[in-house]
């Protein structure tokens, strides 16, 4: 029930959560992590999360990890598939 009630509630309960743990779970990378790092960095990209400094730095941490930099060239690999003329 933590962050229950608002949005903003909610964001802060993640931001708190963020700021005291490396990732979702713990010191350990987990699939929690696959699912809200996704959710983290297109709400920061995209403007629907606030720019907070603890969302911030854990996207940063997700956007380092080796397999999120290989996804990410497999999409604009086939992003650059469809847009060239």
């Amino acid at each position: 029930m933590v962050g229950f009630g608002s949005f903003e509630r909610a964001v802060g309960a993640l931001e708190q959560h963020l700021a005291a743990t490396e990732w979702v779970c713990g010191e350990r990378f987990t699939m929690a992590d696959v699912l809200v790092g996704a959710q983290v960095d297109w709400g920061l990209t995209f403007g629907t999360l606030p720019a907070r400094a603890a969302l911030a730095a854990y996207a940063e941490r997700c956007r380092a990890r080796p397999a999120y930099r290989k996804g990410k060239a497999i999409d604009q690999a086939l992003l650059d598939q469809h847009v060239a003329p």
